[in-house]
């Protein structure tokens, strides 16, 4: 908390507790002011405002409830704490039901009331310091369409500005789910090519021969089933971007095969001795340590070279958790919006919950957990239990009842568990890769890998 003394303005009618409530505030280094009625308070707030409003609801003149509909005419956000007796508990219900933040029941002890204004106060803060970093991004730190206001995205943003105009090839790296695409497009957009197309290639998604027929087209009969000549995607992005995700899934035949369109401009479509010239920027990207796939010989290292030219490295969610608020913020409003849905956000402790989260998953997973919420919610405000408390009834159930006399390998323990994963997402591969905890270019590989149908997976 800040060392700024807290101001607190008291209301109760009876002198004598209002004495030992301001002796109690100066022992406690508060600043408290104590007012006999509703009216002296509303005047003195006017005046000069207050952290906390104490105010006991039967009084003289002006009441509690009166004063606290007045206060929250000037200030909604002013926490007003009431005081009640004992036999008069369903006052402090209705108090609450008009705005107040609290009651305590009187008497009091004040080592009790003073726990609820350092919670009050701690609440406070966290609000005002999301409420700045939101302001603060939106004013200045959403750029690229990318939140972020720490000193590593900082960073990331002024590489940006460096090289969208420079025409030089890039590589992206960094963990699955940190945003490696939206720089991709970013480099784009904001790039002289931007009215040009940006191409986007899943390079695990497709095994070598479809890979080469995609990038490179094909003429009229190259091959079997080549009913019609195809334009390949390098020559569909000629004057744009062409964006080649997860570079170290390419074969070292198509390697050299792009390093020779690198070099000369020119691609040859299959089947086809013509030379076509051409004009593109090659973006890659990969989720992988670059030097360790060239040591397991995995990736070329004259590839790796003619295309990082200049080398970008997107931070995890971990590295930039002040700004979890934010992104909190965003993707509440976002979803909002598309699922037509009144929610105003999370409560202070899930918001606390959510930047101290450990987030393997980067900013897709928190993503994916803020649609799921605002989804499944039927309060203004969401509250999240952190990952341990989640409810996985839609989700995985335990899948695996281990024997004393039977084992499995990991290879078949993993087999099993994708089917069951696909199985309970109805074979959606968007969510199954999202659960697992990879992406989907990997997913596409381990169905593969384990012979699992493909056609009964959809996006």
């Amino acid at each position: 908390m800040s060392d700024k003394q807290t101001k607190i303005m008291f209301v109760d009618d009876d002198l004598v507790t209002g004495r030992v409530m301001k002796r109690n505030c100066d022992n406690a280094k508060y600043s408290c002011s104590v007012y006999q009625n509703g009216q002296d308070c509303l005047n003195a707030f006017k005046q000069s405002s207050a952290d906390i409003v104490i105010t006991d609801l039967r009084m003289p003149g002006m009441n509690g409830f009166e004063l606290l509909s007045e206060l929250r005419a000037i200030d909604e956000n002013v926490p007003v704490l009431v005081m009640t007796g004992y036999s008069s508990v369903e006052n402090a219900v209705e108090a609450m039901k008009r705005g107040a933040t609290d009651f305590i029941k009187k008497p009091f002890d004040f080592s009790e009331l003073k726990l609820m204004l350092d919670r009050t106060m701690k609440g406070v803060q966290l609000k005002n310091e999301n409420k700045l970093l939101k302001r603060r991004l939106d004013q200045k730190h959403n750029r690229f369409n990318m939140i972020g206001d720490t000193p590593v995205m900082r960073s990331l943003f002024n590489t940006i500005e460096k090289v969208t105009d420079v025409n030089c090839n890039v590589i992206i790296i960094g963990e699955s789910g940190t945003g490696k695409e939206l720089v991709a497009r970013a480099l784009h957009d904001y790039s002289s090519r931007k009215n040009s197309p940006f191409v986007t290639v899943d390079c695990g998604a497709l095994n070598e021969n479809l890979l080469e027929s995609e990038l490179f087209g094909h003429e009229q009969n190259a091959f079997s089933g080549a009913e019609q000549r195809q334009q390949g995607l390098l020559e569909k992005a000629s004057g744009g971007t062409l964006f080649l995700d997860e570079i170290c899934n390419i074969s070292d035949a198509m390697q050299i095969k792009l390093m020779r369109t690198i070099e000369t401009n020119t691609i040859k479509r299959l089947g086809s001795s013509n030379e076509i010239n051409i004009d593109v920027r090659i973006i890659a990207a990969s989720n992988r340590n670059l030097d360790k796939a060239i040591d397991k010989e995995e990736l070329r290292p004259d590839f790796y070279h003619r295309l990082n030219v200049v080398n970008i490295c997107v931070p995890s969610l971990s590295e930039r958790r002040e700004d979890i608020p934010a992104l909190v913020e965003q993707f509440v409003q976002e979803f909002a919006e598309t699922y037509n849905r009144d929610i105003k956000g999370y409560d202070d402790a899930s918001y606390k919950l959510l930047c101290d989260a450990k987030w393997d998953g980067n900013v897709r997973e928190l993503r994916n957990i803020i649609e799921r919420e605002v989804i499944l919610s039927e309060d203004k405000i969401l509250h999240w239990k952190g990952a341990e408390g989640f409810d996985n009834n839609d989700g995985i159930n335990s899948l695996i009842n281990f024997s004393d006399d039977e084992f499995l390998s990991l290879e078949k323990l993993e087999e099993e568990y994708i089917n069951h994963v696909l199985r309970c997402f109805k074979g959606k591969k968007t969510k199954a890769a999202q659960t697992l905890g990879i992406d989907k270019t990997t997913l596409w590989r381990k169905l593969r890998r384990y012979d699992i149908n493909e056609d009964t997976v959809e996006e």
